[in-house]
């Protein structure tokens, strides 16, 4: 697919550059990766992701029970906040969490099946996953912070895994601005630690703007419709749905 004019002027004028966050290299257990877990689940309600997610789902969930895939899941501490807005509105949802090294805790697991999900946590890498698992074209699929870790031909080749497993997809990623930049580098003064502090101001430069996901989205025989937004002060929202 050719990039649209805006996405093509906007890389023009602060190209993506993707580069490795320390929080991937941690073991999971390591004290620094415990706490920049917290605080990333501090900040995904500083910068309203749960609602962003909520809303843009609310959309294109439309039937039930529902099927949703979380790419990059981590500690489901974000999955339980959805599941804790809307387990009224989407009981006996099945939820298969992704992540290369998922880090979810019993007791969050446990209380996400206490409000009627069940849950299957998958440890595999994301692009794997999608090119050997079989298309499931019933499931919604979203992300959190996830996709900007992807540029090029990883990209082209999740969002085409994507596409042919879902019908629908959300995600919510930073947003390559200059007040989102700001933001991550006065993150000091939330009591962020050092990993925070660098991934942050990574995660910004690598983030998304205009209408660059779109752009990305593969060339097929299906009709989708994408909308591709600002969310909130720091956030970018990319929401694809597939056209019956």
């Amino acid at each position: 697919m050719i990039a649209a004019p805006n996405a093509i002027a906007a890389k023009a004028r602060w190209p993506r550059r993707v580069t490795a966050e320390l929080l991937d290299e941690l073991a999971p257990e390591d004290p620094r990766a415990l706490h920049s877990r917290r605080d990333l689940e501090l900040l995904n309600g500083i910068m309203g992701h749960p609602a962003i997610l909520t809303r843009a789902l609310d959309a294109v969930a439309t039937s039930s029970p529902l099927r949703l895939v979380e790419l990059g899941g981590g500690d489901a501490t974000l999955l339980l906040r959805l599941a804790r807005r809307r387990a009224h509105r989407w009981p006996k949802t099945a939820v298969t969490l992704l992540d290369l090294q998922p880090t979810a805790a019993p007791a969050t697991l446990a209380a996400l099946r206490g409000l009627g999900w069940s849950v299957e946590v998958v440890a595999a890498d994301a692009l794997e996953w999608l090119a050997h698992t079989r298309a499931d074209r019933d499931a919604v699929m979203f992300a959190n912070l996830f996709v900007h870790h992807f540029e090029g031909e990883r990209l082209a080749r999740l969002l085409a895994g994507v596409a042919a497993h879902a019908r629908a997809f959300v995600c919510c990623e930073p947003r390559r601005a200059r007040v989102a930049l700001l933001g991550s580098r006065l993150l000091w003064a939330l009591g962020c630690n050092d990993i925070t502090r660098h991934d942050a101001v990574v995660s910004v430069h690598a983030g998304f703007r205009g209408r660059e996901l779109t752009g990305a989205w593969p060339s097929s025989t299906d009709h989708w419709h994408m909308a591709e937004t600002p969310a909130g002060a720091f956030s970018h929202l990319f929401v694809a749905r597939r056209e019956p």
